[in-house]
């Protein structure tokens, strides 16, 4: 069974992992020269890093490889949508915000038992 930790971790994994892909953004576009060593690209790195912890966490502790993977492709889903609307004004069509409601229906009934 999926407790609220578990389910928090997998949140949070997927929140840092959007984080670091945005950061991989900012430096891709930024016209930086050596992009690997850039500092951003090593906080990236570290948010990566963390993500695998998080996820040796829920695996230790009876997570499950179906749950986990799709609430963390659900929330993944979710955070990238909000980070490129606020963060990089990209925008959002309607069919994106049923999308981003069913997602939530979803990642609901998954941990239903």
């Amino acid at each position: 069974m999926t407790t609220f930790w578990q389910v928090g971790s997998m949140v949070a994994s997927a929140f840092l992992i959007i984080i670091a892909d945005s950061l991989i953004k900012k430096v891709s576009t930024s016209g930086a020269g050596n992009v690997y060593l850039h500092p951003l690209m090593l906080l990236s790195y570290f948010l990566y890093f963390i993500q695998i912890v998080i996820a040796f966490y829920v695996f230790k502790y009876g997570g499950g490889l179906a749950v986990y993977t799709n609430l963390f492709i659900v929330f993944y889903s979710i955070f990238g949508v909000l980070m490129g609307v606020f963060v990089f004004s990209e925008s959002l069509s309607l069919i994106q915000g049923i999308g981003i409601v069913l997602a939530m229906t979803g990642a609901v009934l998954l941990n239903i038992r």
